[in-house]
């Protein structure tokens, strides 16, 4: 017994000293790295860098706790008012929405100092806003439902402007475009789907409305299947006009945070190769920014001109 014993500790002996050298061994090659390869010695730092790049990116409640590449939790910093619960996307609506209040508050302000002086040329923030409003009204409305569309301008300038507003601020570090975000981009194109809907229940009344999803001369045996088409293609405009939004916005975020973390391995982790990753990562920014502006205007237009496209086809059911 006294013997069995003894071998039995003696094994465990070995076997916790074999554990200890491996663990050393681990250690060491952990602070050393691996080849010519990139090093882990700055693991924790850097997995706390990343994993606050990937909270950003992702749609998630201000308030979260992120786990550390050490298994230690962290909580982010939450701009979450009281118990109302904003992700970090949508939390950008607020300050995009202010920020195009004061806007037209100060082009306001402009325009009446100017007509006080007797100044009829429009000059700085006024200039712009009355380009703004002269491309909606002109360029979408008006161009395409005719005479007609300027009533219903204020609908449609306020939708570009807020789409445009919260996909430009977007592109300013460290915002989130709200626009980012699947439950504000469906929002509004349920909210296009009613009312082009409604309009056209009111120009041309309920039955003629729904009559006008059979085009005039489709034969009877065809009628259903083009009315149910055409029932599914109305369904789905609020989806698609959301989904092209969204997706837009946040893949184009989502390629500048790919890039960011790249910028952000090369920095805690500088090799040889950190040396070509760090400025091509930065290059690929500065470009993908530039690209961002130019998406942030043009997926404003085409939202807002899709919604004209709808109010136009509503108005003229009757004559399909």
């Amino acid at each position: 017994m006294s013997e069995t014993a003894t071998q039995h500790t003696a094994g465990e002996e070995a076997a916790t000293e074999a554990e200890g050298h491996g663990s050393e061994a681990a250690a060491h090659g952990e602070a050393e790295g691996h080849g010519g390869g990139w090093s882990f010695h700055k693991t924790e730092d850097l997995g706390g860098g990343v994993a606050t790049l990937q909270h950003e990116l992702m749609a998630n409640p201000l308030r979260e706790t992120v786990a550390s590449a050490t298994g230690m939790d962290r909580v982010v910093a939450s701009y979450s008012p009281g118990n109302f619960g904003l992700t970090n996307y949508t939390f950008w609506l607020l300050p995009a929405v202010v920020l195009l209040v004061l806007f037209f508050v100060m082009a306001r302000n402009s325009a009446k100092t100017q007509l006080a002086k007797a100044n009829y040329v429009p000059k700085g923030v006024l200039n712009v806003a009355e380009a703004g409003v002269a491309l909606v009204r002109n360029s979408i409305c008006t161009d395409v439902m005719g005479p007609e569309g300027a009533k219903y301008f204020p609908f449609i300038g306020t939708i570009f402007f807020f789409v445009l507003f919260n996909n430009l601020l977007g592109n300013i570090p460290p915002a989130l475009p709200g626009t980012g975000t699947l439950g504000t981009t469906f929002m509004w194109g349920l909210i296009v789907f009613v009312v082009y809907n409604a309009i056209g229940i009111k120009k041309n009344g309920l039955f003629r409305y729904i009559k006008s999803f059979i085009p005039s001369g489709t034969p009877a045996w065809l009628a259903p299947l083009i009315f149910v088409l055409e029932i599914v293609s109305h369904f789905l405009r609020p989806i698609t006009l959301g989904v092209r939004l969204y997706a837009n916005m946040y893949a184009g975020h989502i390629m500048l945070g790919v890039f960011a973390i790249f910028m952000a391995v090369a920095i805690n982790q500088f090799t040889a190769m950190s040396a070509v990753v760090l400025p091509l990562s930065l290059i690929m920014q500065v470009i993908l920014r530039a690209f961002e502006l130019f998406v942030a205007v043009l997926q404003a237009y085409i939202f807002s001109i899709l919604t004209a496209v709808y109010i136009n086809g509503a108005l003229h059911a009757a004559e399909h």
